[in-house]
């Protein structure tokens, strides 16, 4: 996958680093935080056996210029199988050459391939640029709240799923014990 002046390809384990700082820029950009990325986050999390994630990145010269983050979903609505892409970015050095849109028509391709059917991701209700660009390449335009629990209340929340499966588990078994006692 190549295209004038930069080429895609797929991410690799000594990407790390660079790709880290792609990722901080990202988030820094969308006002979010940054203090959670780092290069060791993302060689236990993407660069391992069985990885549910796809990282391609733009290379250009021997320095990593973008990157699209994406993994696989399911949509009800179409009953097909497709891609969410969290994350799409270009380094500002590198923009209005053409890398987004050759990132996201590279992870088309991929997706294609592997039999998936349709690809979604979410933008800032302020970025009207990364909308436009959006717009170019065909995408509609669905308006959602998006949701997230992370961290304290993310853990929390966990609790309480493991506190119910545990009472849960321990019903089953309380009927097991009173049915083998009955059948004696």
């Amino acid at each position: 996958m190549t295209a004038p002046g930069f080429s895609i390809r797929q991410a690799e384990r000594g990407d790390a680093a660079p790709l880290a700082e792609l990722m901080r820029a990202l988030h820094a950009h969308l006002k979010e935080p940054t203090e959670h990325i780092s290069a060791d986050a993302l060689r236990r999390d993407m660069f391992v056996d069985g990885s549910v994630y796809t990282v391609l990145v733009a290379e250009q010269e021997g320095d990593l210029i973008g990157y699209a983050l994406f993994h696989e979903s399911y949509e009800t609505v179409y009953a097909q199988r497709g891609a969410y892409m969290a994350d799409l970015f270009v380094a500002e050095r590198a923009r209005r050459q053409g890398v987004a849109r050759a990132l996201v028509a590279a992870v088309a391709s991929v997706m294609r391939a592997r039999k998936l059917r349709f690809l979604w991701w979410v933008s800032e209700s302020w970025d009207k640029e990364a909308q436009a660009f959006y717009a170019s390449l065909g995408a509609s335009h669905e308006t959602y709240v998006a949701h997230a629990v992370t961290f304290k209340d993310f853990q929390r929340l966990a609790d309480e799923g493991d506190k119910r499966a545990e009472r849960e588990h321990e019903a089953v078994r309380k009927d097991a014990r009173e049915e083998k006692t009955s059948a004696k």
